[in-house]
């Protein structure tokens, strides 16, 4: 278990933002929060309106993980505490796709699969850039792992998704 201790006054980490400890790690955890949530109202948002039952499972599914990473880390604002099995494995970035999903993409038409998962990567290996950045940005006890293992979790969800576009767009390529 990753425990995010609060320190005391007398280890108190000076903060970027000269705010106290538990209000940067507050705020960073709500924001992180809000972000994800806004990400998975956008896969709702085109799950509804594919008309194709594979790119509505996938886009299902996407949100499903989302909401479960919101759950992980609401959890942890309350509890102060994250368990370590939440999540098990360290991810590489296989970097396969990232000339294609380095460019700003347009809004995915949902129900063509290969813009779904490109808009996906992109979003995945966004905030994986995102949480990586403040978890360096915040190398306090606790918040800074916590932050790394969130953008681990995201390199996951890209490389499963990059896994799934090789599999059913270039299946044909190679």
């Amino acid at each position: 278990m990753i425990t995010i201790n609060m320190p005391g006054p007398q280890n108190n980490p000076s903060t970027i933002s000269g705010k106290s400890f538990e209000e940067v790690r507050n705020q960073l955890l709500k924001r992180t929060v809000r972000l994800k949530e806004r990400i998975s109202q956008r896969y709702d948002a085109l799950s509804q309106q594919s008309t194709l039952d594979h790119v509505k499972a996938l886009l299902v599914e996407l949100k499903k993980k989302e909401e479960e990473d919101t759950h992980l880390i609401r959890k942890t604002i309350e509890t102060g505490t994250l368990k370590s099995s939440d999540f098990d494995k360290s991810s590489g970035d296989y970097e396969i796709l990232d000339h294609i999903i380095s460019e700003d993409l347009e809004d995915p038409d949902p129900n063509d699969l290969q813009s779904v998962l490109l808009s996906a990567m992109k979003m995945s290996n966004d905030l994986h850039k995102v949480l990586l950045l403040m978890s360096e940005e915040y190398k306090m006890a606790g918040i800074s792992k916590f932050l790394k293992t969130l953008a681990e979790h995201e390199m996951e969800n890209k490389n499963r998704l990059v896994d799934i576009y090789d599999d059913l767009i270039n299946k044909d390529y190679w």
